[in-house]
């Protein structure tokens, strides 16, 4: 009788390693499977190649005003492209761990699950039987990682989406085309009508493009990281099990404890 639920133990373990293979891999790593999380990837990609293209005309503009008093603030905006490259080097390998990650998941994790569980079996492990399973969630949480971190990302970018999108309105205030005035000239006239200094005016202007970088770093890449690490703290925890060698010499005949 015993023999019997075995077989049966290893036929469920390998249907499951072959659905996981066959039908649940090609899913997860479907691109629209992950059309929300990708979509929300997408459109932080968007907002932060706006701020990078308004920082590099903002850092243009302000170059050609006569004297040197913003030349600094010139150079501060120009330094702003280091970020804006951390950051979108961030939201893609996002946007590429989305697939990978289901990959790893399903055609790998959860078919070495099943392998543990068969070794397990036949070893009488307990200790195997449960690395089995802690296998399984781990590859679970695994998938699960990216479209947390992003849902998270996605609340906090969405309060501050506004405020982006209105510091890209004010870089492109200072491409206006008139073909009647120079570049200095279109750029001397706006600022008087805004009614405030140049100084003053390109200052604010670069502490609101400082604060969406900031909130672009926060979304992109400290909350995912803070998520990993959560999930790595999870995981050592969940993986505190001690396999001894003594376990795998049940499979070999004549070996006793």
């Amino acid at each position: 009788m015993k023999i019997y639920k075995s077989i049966t133990i290893i036929l469920l373990l390998i249907l499951v390693l072959l659905i996981s293979i066959t039908k649940i891999t090609p899913v997860a790593t479907d691109l629209d499977t992950h059309s929300h999380t990708i979509a929300q990837i997408d459109e932080e990609i968007a907002s932060v190649m706006k701020l990078a293209a308004g920082a590099t005309a903002a850092s243009a503009a302000i170059s050609l005003l006569p004297d040197d008093q913003c030349t600094p603030i010139s150079e501060q905006f120009a330094e702003l492209g280091t970020y804006f490259v951390v950051v979108l080097s961030a939201l893609y390998l996002e946007k590429y761990l989305v697939t990978i990650i289901g990959y790893v998941s399903f055609c790998g994790m959860i078919p070495l699950a099943c392998i543990i569980g068969g070794i397990g079996l036949f070893a009488q492990s307990q200790k195997l039987k449960i690395l089995s399973l802690k296998f399984v969630i781990f590859a679970i949480s695994l998938e699960c990682v990216i479209p947390i971190s992003v849902k998270t990302s996605e609340i906090i970018y969405n309060n501050y989406s506004q405020t982006i999108d209105q510091t890209v309105d004010s870089a492109n205030e200072l491409s206006i085309v008139d073909e009647d005035q120079t570049t200095v000239e279109r750029f001397m006239s706006w600022i008087e009508n805004a009614a405030g200094t140049i100084v003053e005016y390109v200052t604010g202007l670069l502490s609101r493009f400082i604060e969406a970088i900031a909130v672009m770093i926060v979304t992109s890449c400290l909350i995912p990281i803070l998520v990993i690490i959560f999930f790595i703290f999870l995981m050592k925890i969940l993986f505190n099990v001690d396999v001894s060698t003594s376990d795998l010499r049940r499979l070999i005949p004549g070996k006793h404890i």
